[in-house]
């Protein structure tokens, strides 16, 4: 339990220093082609029932939607091991969309066991649907 707050703690310090391709998994790519028109401004991974059967993992977090007319907005995530080894990768489509911020969660398909061994993610805008 120690490792996992202070692996959280240090993804967190990586998140605020900026996260830069090659680095450990725990944050938000920067070379996103629809950033003037998505951008992710928080997230978080999160956990519930922790140490049970059902214990689950998600990232949850929000988007800044900048402009009108976009129909759907696909993240993808990527969660990875403690020694940084993918373990999935998932797929949200978001729709509704409409300006301003909207929140996400993107669940890690599996529970328990499996759920515990997540220590990091990766988290991105897939692809951005709609007409300008």
């Amino acid at each position: 339990m120690r490792r996992r707050r202070l692996l959280a703690a240090i993804g967190g310090a990586v998140l605020a220093a900026g996260c830069t391709e090659g680095e450990p998994a725990n944050g938000t790519p920067d070379d996103d082609d629809d950033e003037d028109r998505v951008e992710i401004v928080s997230h978080e991974l999160v956990r519930r029932d922790e140490e049970t059967d059902e214990e689950s993992v998600a990232i949850e977090g929000e988007v800044q939607i900048r402009e009108e007319g976009i129909e759907h907005v696909e993240l993808e995530a990527r969660f990875f091991d403690a020694d940084e080894e993918q373990l999935d990768i998932t797929n949200e489509r978001l729709e509704k969309i409409d300006v301003g911020v909207q929140q996400f969660s993107v669940q890690y398909p599996n529970f328990g066991e499996e759920a515990r061994a997540v220590e990091g993610y990766q988290i991105d805008v897939a692809s951005v649907v709609g007409f300008p």
